[in-house]
């Protein structure tokens, strides 16, 4: 068993200056949205926040990847090792080991990729879907085509290891594996392709970001004191200082955390009940989206 390795310094040193440049975003968003009086203003620093951190998040993750990266080669498969994903492939199912000159129509619409990273999905026409696994671009990476897909990786001497995966594939097989993958647990849950899920505890979700939205809107131009409750008559009985108003975001939030996440806990054993929870949800979310209206009416 031999191991490649693949020169991926400059992806690295990059993939942390990017996240570390959306941190530092993230922060004076969040400094910008505390000084500054509560506006619709705040809500959209709020919600930029909440992306850039996202984001940095997600650059960390493929960067971490690319510095546990590695190929190893032996006589039955290519293992395609990137951080927490592992790429097998049986030298027995390789067509063909192409070069970039070879390739037509090669589509990047769907990899990650700066100066020393390469990582995604691509496609090629002809060939279907291309893995990329690299640091290095097209031009000095190795394709490998099996019957359903293409890798594309960059072992730094490229030439010698096309020669060493001949040689091994050559003197044939130890044992018959499959072409495989292995990645984190948590992609292949089940909860991901139910739409029950999209559409119940989704739309609660969404519910309760553009109710704050609307509470921050509307905020600037509300009178100091609120009626919040009202009896039969339509007469105050509960007035308040309008700050009071982000109680129903509150009581939102509360909302998603103990419905939605007994619903997420509930969901593998007892499903209806996951459900019914989540469909208590979207109710409780509507009810304060019909507060919220009643109160900043009342109050125009």
């Amino acid at each position: 068993m031999t191991e490649w390795h693949l020169d991926g310094r400059w992806g690295q040193i990059l993939g942390i200056i990017f996240a570390a440049a959306l941190i530092i975003l993230v922060i004076v968003m969040l400094g910008l949205a505390i000084v500054n009086p509560i506006s619709i203003l705040t809500f959209i620093l709020g919600l930029g926040a909440l992306a850039a951190l996202a984001c940095a998040g997600f650059l960390a993750y493929w960067t971490w990847g690319l510095s546990h990266a590695i190929y190893t080669l032996d006589r039955n498969a290519v293992i395609i090792q990137w951080g927490a994903y592992e790429r097998q492939v049986p030298l027995s199912a390789i067509q063909n080991v192409l070069t970039a000159s070879e390739i037509k129509g090669l589509s990047l619409r769907g990899v990650l990729r700066w100066p020393g990273l390469w990582v995604g999905l691509g496609r090629a026409e002809g060939l279907g879907p291309v893995y990329f696994y690299a640091s290095k671009p097209p031009g000095d990476m190795v394709f490998i085509q099996t019957a359903v897909r293409v890798y594309a990786i960059s072992p730094v001497n490229k030439e010698d290891f096309i020669a060493a995966l001949r040689e091994r594939q050559e003197m044939g097989p130890t044992q018959e594996v499959e072409e495989s993958e292995r990645h984190p647990a948590i992609f292949d849950w089940e909860s991901w392709r139910d739409p029950m899920i999209w559409g119940l505890l989704g739309s609660s979700v969404l519910l309760w970001v553009l109710l704050l939205g609307l509470l921050a809107w509307r905020f600037p131009s509300l009178p100091p004191e609120i009626v919040l409750q009202t009896d039969a008559q339509g007469l105050p009985l509960l007035v308040a200082n309008a700050n009071r108003i982000f109680y129903l975001a509150l009581l939102g939030a509360i909302f998603l955390v103990f419905n939605g996440g007994a619903g997420i806990i509930f969901y593998r054993r007892e499903r209806m009940l996951a459900r019914v929870l989540w469909l208590g949800l979207l109710l409780l979310q509507s009810s304060l989206w019909i507060a919220a209206l009643s109160i900043l009416l009342a109050a125009a």
